[in-house]
């Protein structure tokens, strides 16, 4: 400030400089109090307008944190106050919805038709009822086997194993109750369920798509009725079979058989067009079965098979009700099978006659069924089936001649016995002939005299 004044009064003295004449000092502090008076007037309102600037800032500020305070401060409150008023009063109550009262004691009953009858009434699907009865159905048969195989001596820690064993009259008596369980156990399910016990525990422990894969060709509502058809048609001849024995059936009986058999034909052909009934016959019918495993080694054609299966259909349905147990008529329906093949086989080409001809030779299908398993090429089966011959024949023409010492015979014996096998094992492969070869004794045969 020093240094302003001073500056003040030299530009004083400048301006008088000219006139050569210099201000008296009362001049000068006169000039120098005016201007100090100004300075301290701009100070103050420098001053001022902080001041207010302040006030305004830190107003807004203290203003927002007492009504954040003030906040916080009344949400506290009202959580003691409810955590006050939940402690006074009792809780609320646990209001539990419920339609109807139920236990499983209102559906089980000691009558199986009864117990299935209420399963329905709560709208039970039929996969699990099935389910349901079997399980305790087969339970009980479970328990009834179970009581064959003690013989009622009470369990002794230190008697040893054969004091618990069945005497011979409970071993005689067990395998005649088991066999009628074995009876009885299917022809219950089929009574309660309308269901095929094998069949429907081959869904459980063998294959449960079998049915879908043969009925592919059919809608799935199609098959599902269909199925349904088949299962009550098979219950009513069960049931006219049930107490038959080994014996023929009775004329009434034939006549009960008949009839189912022309109802399911006539529900079938109702369900399904022309086309659909013929291949649901060719894919599921007792005759087809029979062809497709007497026919292994063949390979029949879609026209072949088609052309076998009409010519046998025709003689099952011939026989369908004869007592097969009497000779007689077993030589009968040879014959007539005989003769149908023969007729087949003049229809066809000479070496699918020759094809048709190996497929009756039970050590071709063998041999069929291993080729086909291990993926062995096709001429496998037929070549085995010649080097057999070979051997056999060389065999029986080198016993034929007798110019043969008896102990050159018995080393020439060996060494076919030993280069058959091994031909037989180079053919097959390692694997596949460690198979065949637990049944193909004739290859050991062939070292014996």
């Amino acid at each position: 400030m020093t240094g302003e004044w001073v500056r003040v009064v030299s530009n004083a003295a400048t301006m008088r400089g000219s006139r050569n004449a210099r201000l008296p000092a009362r001049a000068i502090l006169l000039i120098m109090g005016k201007m100090k008076t100004r300075f301290v007037v701009i100070l103050c309102l420098l001053n001022v307008t902080v001041l207010v600037a302040g006030y305004f800032f830190f107003n807004e500020y203290w203003g927002s944190q007492v009504q954040q305070d003030r906040e916080s401060a009344r949400v506290e409150v009202a959580a003691w106050k409810a955590r006050a008023t939940s402690a006074s009063l009792p809780p609320p109550p646990v209001v539990v919805y419920r339609s109807n009262a139920f236990s499983w004691s209102q559906l089980e009953s000691t009558d199986y038709r009864e117990y299935i009858a209420n399963l329905r009434a709560i709208h039970c699907p039929e996969s699990t009822l099935r389910d349901i009865i079997m399980t305790d159905v087969m339970r009980l048969y479970a328990q009834r086997r179970g009581q064959y195989y003690q013989n009622g001596r009470p369990f002794k820690y230190w008697e040893t194993d054969e004091k618990r064993k069945l005497k011979q009259n409970q071993l005689e008596e067990r395998e005649k109750q088991l066999a009628l369980i074995d009876k009885e156990l299917p022809a219950v399910l089929r009574e309660l369920l309308g269901i095929n016990y094998e069949r429907e525990m081959n869904k459980y422990f063998v294959d449960a798509d079998e049915d879908s894969r043969r009925l592919a060709f059919l809608s799935e509502d199609k098959r599902s009725r269909l199925l349904a058809l088949r299962d009550q048609f098979e219950g009513r001849r069960e049931r006219v079979t049930y107490n038959l024995q080994n014996g023929p059936l009775s004329p009434g009986d034939v006549e009960k058989l008949r009839k189912i058999d022309e109802e399911q034909d006539a529900e079938l052909s109702a369900l399904l067009t022309p086309q659909e009934k013929q291949e649901y016959e060719l894919s599921t019918s007792p005759t087809a079965d029979h062809l497709r495993k007497e026919l292994i080694g063949f390979n029949p054609t879609e026209d072949e098979f088609r052309d076998l299966f009409k010519r046998q259909q025709a003689i099952d349905s011939a026989y369908a009700y004869e007592d097969l147990s009497d000779p007689a008529v077993r030589e009968a329906k040879a014959a007539d099978e005989q003769k149908m093949m023969s007729e087949v086989k003049g229809q066809l080409a000479p070496d699918r006659a020759s094809a048709l001809d190996r497929a009756k030779d039970p050590e071709y299908q063998n041999l069929s069924v291993l080729a086909e398993r291990f993926d062995l090429p096709a001429e496998t089966s037929q070549a085995i089936v010649d080097m057999r011959q070979a051997a056999e024949d060389e065999k029986k023409e080198l016993l034929a001649n007798k110019n043969i010492p008896p102990e050159r015979v018995e080393v020439a014996l060996k060494a076919i016995e030993a280069e058959t096998e091994k031909a037989a094992r180079q053919t097959l492969g390692d694997k596949a002939y460690a198979q065949y070869s637990q049944s193909a004794g004739w290859i050991h045969e062939l070292g014996g005299n």
